[in-house]
């Protein structure tokens, strides 16, 4: 009885699983204007390795990114210290849900996996973020090679 029970409860796994829809939404993402910041760096390698939060700086405003109406956008950077303030222009580039990023100076390839009205989820192959975790965390260096074939999911929450 019980191997018919498991045989049930597979099939109608299997059944469900199959019916799913292929269909994929190509939708593009739609931005809003204001500003949005960073909060979370996730790390993952099949499963979630590291969930880093975004390095602001600590005695400083947070960093974050501003969509402009005039659909350009600038990445407000507060530095350490002294808490000035470096802009990077055209911090957020879109075509469909791709997205091109400048972050901290470095450009990064991703893709926009989620969003909604007040968080923005994007997703890039790991190989774009070794320079930021180089100098950003660099107790973390050490475990790059691990990281290799991964992605990075950065989460945006709008202010």
């Amino acid at each position: 009885m019980k191997k018919i029970l498991f045989l049930f409860f597979a099939a109608s796994a299997l059944l469900f699983a199959a019916c799913g829809s292929d269909e994929k939404d190509d939708t593009p993402a739609n931005t809003k204007e204001g500003k949005w910041e960073p909060t979370t760096l996730e790390l993952i390698k099949v499963i979630t390795l590291y969930n880093l939060e975004y390095p602001h700086s600590e005695t400083c405003p947070k960093d974050y990114l501003e969509f402009k109406a005039n659909n350009s956008s600038i990445f407000y950077r507060h530095e350490t210290g002294d808490c000035k303030i470096t802009e990077y222009q055209n911090a957020f580039v879109q075509t469909g849900n791709n997205v091109q990023l400048n972050v901290l100076g470095n450009q990064i390839s991703g893709t926009i996996v989620s969003q909604t009205e007040t968080s923005m989820v994007i997703e890039s192959e790991v190989t774009a973020y070794i320079p930021i975790i180089k100098t950003q965390f660099p107790d973390y260096e050490k475990f790059i090679p691990v990281l290799e074939g991964g992605t990075v999911k950065l989460t945006f929450v709008k202010i």
